[in-house]
């Protein structure tokens, strides 16, 4: 009896574990059909957009600098040592105001030598005024005598040689050729003070004290700042988009985040020949005190726009190879991709050319996330386009 109780025991303890096993194992697949459940359930959100027809222009940007658009260099006219320097970079100067000094001493010295020079002439020519007088009268008195057959004829040729040779104007010569030394070395004098050609801002000094200024080289630069200007280079990918009179932004990032308004003035109509560039000036419609020739400035240009066009923001379109493809969201709330055709594309919009029509919401945020029929909650999105 105590082996068969003992028997009846153990099955029943086995009858038990097989049960709570059975249990255990209902639940855990309980628990995952509803983990399922849940998952299924999870909404991803993104924001939409509707795509509008609107203007749209491709931009280029170009780097320059900040120059006046009268610029003029400062040369010396001859060779010679800096020994004044009487400006610095960012001075406002006046036209003919003295900006370097170069060494005059040798010229000083050879001045007082050409003035000496010249009153020593001078002094020589009163005199010889005084002889020619007396000449003049000594060869009429002659004229008379041989006339009344009291001289010979050589006595006259000489008064009248006398006369001539005081005559020849070779004193006045000596004056003259004296004065003209003079003045040589006064310009030379002048020309060691360099002055600006110009007035306007001192852009750049090219010279240090003890220097050799040479007319090869400027020794400095004055821009007219009531004017200011950007040079950049164009590509010929671009250059047949950009016409003078067209308005364009200019960022001087040194000063601000916003643009300068600007305008193009002028476009060479040659390329560079080794760069294939073009040059392009930008003038900038209103100067203003802070912006000073030298800084560096980024033009934005419109190349090629369209006019109500469909565009959408450029974070809808997603690359997909070699495709391009833009999420929408049907009326179940379920996105799906749209293989779309683009255009133009501006820093923040896209042109649509095919594949989408006005007003359809496009996901702008979000759309990484998402693929073909994702469940999605849609909030709205800032007007981005």
């Amino acid at each position: 009896m105590e082996r068969s109780g003992g028997f009846f025991v153990n099955k029943r303890w086995k009858w038990t574990v097989w049960f709570f096993l059975a249990v255990l194992m209902v639940s855990l697949l309980n628990g995952c059909q509803a983990s399922q459940e849940v998952a299924k359930e999870i909404e991803l959100t993104v924001e939409v957009t509707a795509a509008q027809n609107q203007y749209i222009a491709r931009t280029a940007r170009y780097a320059g600098k900040i120059r006046g658009a009268n610029e003029a260099p400062v040369t010396a006219k001859m060779a010679g040592r800096v020994t004044q320097i009487l400006v610095q970079p960012g001075d406002r100067v006046a036209a003919g105001q003295t900006l370097v000094v170069l060494d005059s001493t040798g010229l000083q010295a050879a001045l007082k030598q050409a003035e000496a020079m010249v009153a020593s002439t001078r002094a020589q020519m009163a005199s010889n005024q005084l002889q020619l007088e007396n000449a003049r009268l000594n060869y009429e008195r002659m004229q008379q005598l041989h006339q009344a057959g009291a001289i010979a004829d050589n006595a006259l040729e000489a008064a009248r040689l006398q006369y001539e040779t005081l005559q020849s104007g070779a004193v006045e010569a000596s004056v003259a050729s004296a004065e003209a030394a003079r003045l040589s070395l006064q310009d030379q004098l002048n020309n060691c003070n360099l002055t600006a050609p110009i007035s306007g801002m001192v852009g750049s000094i090219a010279v240090s004290l003890g220097d050799t200024a040479s007319p090869q080289s400027p020794v400095a630069v004055v821009s007219d700042t009531s004017r200011l200007q950007v040079e950049v280079l164009v590509s010929e990918a671009d250059i047949n988009f950009i016409q003078t009179g067209s308005k364009v932004n200019v960022y001087i990032s040194s000063l601000s985040s916003q643009p300068f308004s600007g305008t193009v003035v002028s476009v060479d109509p040659m390329a560079d020949v080794v760069k294939r560039n073009f040059t392009v000036q930008v003038a900038l419609d209103e100067a203003q005190p802070q912006i000073r020739p030298g800084m560096f400035a980024e033009v934005v240009m419109a190349t090629e726009q369209a006019e109500n066009t469909l565009c959408v923001p450029i974070e809808a379109v997603i690359a997909r190879g070699d495709k391009s493809v833009v999420y929408t969201v049907d009326a179940e709330n379920r996105a799906h991709p749209l293989e779309v055709k683009t255009g133009i594309s501006s820093d923040r919009l896209i042109q649509i050319t095919e594949g989408l029509e006005a007003g359809t919401p496009v996901i702008v945020q979000g759309n990484t996330l998402v693929s073909d029929g994702t469940l999605v909650r849609v909030v709205a999105g800032e007007e981005k386009v």
